[in-house]
């Protein structure tokens, strides 16, 4: 619980403006490997027996970013800055899972994150609409007005991108548990009530102004409805095709004014494309920038710090071993999430990818810290989940009471 603790405090406490010690989390990855080492390698046998394969890519996506960091300083190119937290982070990861394996370590780390998202449902709207600053870090809100919301609310930080980052799909993480059993199985909770939580969760991600945001939200929310309607009848489309025009409503009316448009982004994902192909550097990338590269600015066009899309920073920053490990990766958890979970019509962890994906296809993704501690708490839930069944729901009392009265001959 100590080690769940220190890492849950770094991934919610950190930042991309502010990303914790490099030190901290060597540290948990060490300690946690030793734990296992001397106390329970018979389920560290087990974890790597049944998903060697994501590990495999998880330990070859920290091994290239610190390979790509480490030449960069040695030929003097990389920036005064220490080594990127992703590594770190990766690093902890199978400990993470293991420790998750825990059914009362389990249920803990969903309730702080139900917690952290209950406060963020009140905290956003508070802070969109009447600019009063209730998120834990200093900076500021960014003004921006939007019909009835005047102030671009992250909960985290200034820029829009940091909550769908994290706390956006990391509601999936506490919903998905629950509606599915997997923690506090006796719970008298009403499917058709749980249901409506992701449509509540629409109203966080409007208040954030952030057009991938409320579409990965929707998207998401969508999913779940359709996927815990097993007879996929009429009315459910009806009902999704009614929240549909409603997104679009909001979006126009909202969202459509007062943006940014497609052509200074693409212009700069061409840009970086370009340099990261560079044959100089394919082998090992420029480095993790966190403040703007001076060398990347294209003519008559605002300065911007980065790619604004996933795959071209992470090709750009550490190079093709880098974006093959870390395109690995995604295969892996991709299929993980379908074999173990979608298929088996349990979609929560495909709900927190939907609404995730968006938001990294449209600005940094993986090299902001937030992003990259979902990406490795989603992970863990999903190994830890796994390796155990499903708990089938309960019976409903009359049912219950039935099945379990004596049969008369």
């Amino acid at each position: 619980m100590l080690w769940l603790a220190g890492f849950l405090f770094l991934a919610f406490k950190g930042a991309t403006v502010a990303p914790p010690a490099n030190s901290a989390f060597f540290a948990l990855a060490a300690l946690g490997s030793a734990w296992f080492a001397a106390f329970d390698r018979a389920r560290v046998r087990e974890l790597w027996r049944e998903h060697r394969g994501l590990l495999a890519t998880v330990l070859l996506l920290a091994a290239a970013i610190l390979f790509s960091e480490a030449v960069a300083k040695a030929r003097g190119e990389a920036p005064a800055h220490p080594l990127p937290p992703q590594a770190g982070l990766l690093l902890c990861l199978p400990a993470l899972a293991l420790f998750l394996r825990d059914e009362r370590a389990l249920r803990a780390v969903v309730l702080v994150f139900a917690a952290v998202c209950l406060w963020h449902l009140v905290a956003m709207p508070l802070e969109a609409v009447l600019g009063v600053k209730v998120s834990w870090h200093r900076i500021e809100l960014l003004p921006r007005d939007a019909g009835p919301l005047h102030f671009q609310a992250s909960g985290l930080a200034w820029q829009a991108y940091y909550f769908p980052g994290l706390f956006l799909p990391l509601f999936w993480l506490a919903w998905g548990p629950v509606y599915e059993r997997r923690v506090f199985p006796g719970w008298p909770l009403s499917p058709r009530a749980m249901l409506v939580l992701p449509l509540l969760w629409l109203v966080p991600a409007l208040s954030v102004q952030s057009r991938s945001a409320f579409a990965g939200a929707l998207t998401a929310a969508l999913l779940a409805i359709v996927g815990a309607s097993r007879a996929k009848r009429l009315r459910t489309w009806f009902a999704v095709g009614l929240l549909a025009i409603f997104a679009a409503a909001v979006y126009w009316h909202l969202f459509a004014e007062n943006k940014s448009g497609a052509d200074l982004r693409v212009a700069y994902f061409k840009h970086y494309v370009r340099a990261a192909m560079d044959w100089h550097w394919l082998a090992t990338g420029r480095s993790y920038y966190l403040d703007p590269d001076l060398r990347m600015m294209v003519p008559g066009m605002q300065m911007l710090q980065h790619s604004h899309n996933d795959i071209a920073q992470v090709f750009y920053s550490w190079g093709l071993p880098g974006l093959l490990a870390y395109l690995a990766f995604w295969v892996a958890l991709v299929r993980l999430v379908w074999t173990r979970f979608a298929r088996h019509g349990e979609y929560w962890p495909a709900c927190a990818l939907i609404a995730l994906l968006p938001n990294m296809v449209t600005d940094l993704g993986f090299q902001h810290y937030e992003k990259a501690a979902f990406l490795v708490l989603l992970t863990a839930f999903c190994l830890a989940c796994a390796g155990r069944p499903r708990p089938a729901r309960a019976a409903a009392p009359d049912q219950a009471g039935a099945a379990a009265a004596p049969v008369r001959p």
